[in-house]
């Protein structure tokens, strides 16, 4: 005789915290993955989107980060902005990680309201 778990409402059968975790954890495609693998658990969609959100903007900030340094020969002096960058985006990401493995919903301030304004329809 086996015993089945019931099904969560969060992607793939995971517990909320777990999907929501993971959805940080592996950056832009974890959020991807866990917003399309459906599921309704609004905690794991708010997790998913701004962890694309988040992600995204990172992304963008580098390549303008790239293609300004090529065109600007001051790599010197922006190079310590980048890292102070990166370090605080590295920062961040252990945060919300972590956090919301706990169970706990993570709010990036300023990256929140453009996961809301971004991702509406997704998590009405």
């Amino acid at each position: 005789m086996s015993v089945t778990q019931p099904p969560t409402d969060a992607p793939f059968g995971l517990q909320p915290n777990v999907a929501a975790g993971l959805a940080y954890l592996l950056g832009l495609i974890g959020g991807i993955i866990m917003l399309v693998g459906g599921g309704t658990n609004r905690f794991v969609k708010w997790a998913a989107a701004q962890s694309i959100t988040m992600w995204g903007l990172y992304i963008v900030i580098w390549f303008a980060w790239s293609f300004a340094s090529s065109l600007v020969h001051v790599l010197v002096l922006l190079f310590p902005v980048m890292w102070l960058i990166g370090l605080l985006w590295f920062v961040l990401w252990i945060w919300t990680f972590v956090t919301t493995f706990q169970g706990k919903e993570v709010r990036v301030p300023v990256i929140d309201g453009l996961t809301e304004s971004i991702f509406k329809a997704q998590l009405a």
